[in-house]
């Protein structure tokens, strides 16, 4: 999906919707834009705007600075063959009708009141929203199979001005290009930061012609996760805090720069792996585990479970977790995601994320908050 700049021509098949370069390299000429918009906390984009178009520019997820894709959202059809020999790909816009391979796509066109823009999905058994499910019953909305193999006669069917993507680093949609519609991708799950994830609501919101409404959202967001970030810095102590859970033998844990590890620091917690490095996981045994962890005031499950949670179910599930002071002494804070919509709407609502946690470590610090994903999970 990423174009590199040495690559050789590839001529690709084009839909009604959409036209792709076929220049074969982008002109050496720079052409400087009016504006830009550089993001404060994401790392994976960047928005230009010329007078007759704005152009989205999206990085190599994998870090390669040689390697980038960019997208002309066109405001004047006249200026086309000027924009397609500087981009990859010339959309329609705004867009009319594109496909969600997640449920936290769905997600950002709901927070832009932009759901009815959506004509296919993939996987719905795992999307909550009672709009596409509705449309899907009527057929407005269509099921495009796998979100790692789309059904490509239904997506050609449906002609839509693009698809959204998480990035995989084999290419999985080759068919899809070859098919003439842009594979756009989302690289939201791979920043390490809250307000990092959050941002690409900018992203889509350009795509979908709301970047203005898009801009303003996110920064009422940022405005409240900050206020929250600051009143934790005013509690008397860091509790120590870990979390994960066992997976076939192993105990996965964030490691100390990831996403969940900075939520836990600007909730004003101690995370018991806070000095690890990089921003994946850690893939731990049980012993290693329960030596570094015993002792640790909470202990934050996200789980997803069929029934409701009980600290008796978390024993049947693996009766080494009653080992943990934070199961001993009631100190479980958790989210059971079959019920309560943490990895649909949690990423854009990180501010309502860090309140919840906030609440739950530092007692009396929230006032009469009431949590919305994570909770102290009752004892019986």
């Amino acid at each position: 999906m990423i174009k590199i700049l040495t690559s050789l021509l590839i001529a690709i098949t084009v839909l009604v919707s959409c036209q792709v370069n076929n220049s074969g390299h982008k002109q050496e000429e720079y052409i400087k834009p009016d504006s830009t918009y550089v993001p404060l906390h994401a790392k994976g984009f960047v928005i230009n705007y010329y007078p007759e178009y704005s152009q989205i520019v999206l990085k190599d997820p994998w870090g390669d600075s040689t390697k980038y894709q960019t997208f002309a959202l066109l405001k004047n059809k006249a200026v086309f063959e000027k924009a397609s020999k500087q981009n990859d790909y010339v959309l329609n816009y705004p867009t009319a009708k594109w496909i969600a391979l997640s449920s936290t796509m769905v997600d950002y066109a709901d927070k832009l009141n932009m759901k009815h823009t959506i004509s296919g999905v993939a996987e719905p058994q795992y999307i909550a929203d009672a709009y596409i499910q509705e449309q899907i019953d009527k057929g407005t909305i269509r099921n495009i199979g796998l979100a790692v193999a789309p059904d490509v006669e239904v997506l050609i069917d449906l002609e839509p001005d693009f698809m959204m993507v998480s990035p995989f680093k084999d290419n999985h949609f080759a068919a899809i290009e070859s098919a003439g519609i842009p594979v756009v991708t989302n690289s939201d799950y791979l920043e390490h930061t809250p307000l990092g994830r959050a941002e690409w609501l900018v992203f889509v919101g350009e795509l979908l012609g709301e970047g203005e409404k898009a801009k303003q959202q996110f920064k009422a967001i940022e405005q409240e996760y900050l206020l929250v970030k600051e009143k934790a810095l005013k509690a008397v102590s860091k509790p120590t805090v870990f979390t994960g859970h066992i997976y076939q033998g192993i105990w996965y844990t964030p490691a100390g720069e990831s996403y969940m590890a900075n939520f836990f620091n600007d909730a004003g917690c101690d995370y018991i792996y806070k000095d690890t490095k990089g921003t994946g996981s850690l893939s731990l045994d049980y012993e290693v585990i329960i030596d570094k962890a015993e002792n640790t005031d909470y202990w934050l499950l996200i789980i997803n479970y069929p029934t409701d949670i009980t600290y008796s179910e978390i024993e049947k599930i693996d009766t080494r977790y009653v080992d943990f002071g934070a199961y001993k002494h009631r100190n479980i804070i958790i989210t059971n995601a079959s019920n309560s919509l943490y990895f649909e709407k949690g990423l854009l609502q990180p501010h309502i994320v860090l309140s919840d946690l906030v609440y739950a470590v530092h007692p009396g610090l929230m006032g009469d908050y009431k949590p919305t994903y994570f909770t102290h999970l009752k004892a019986e």
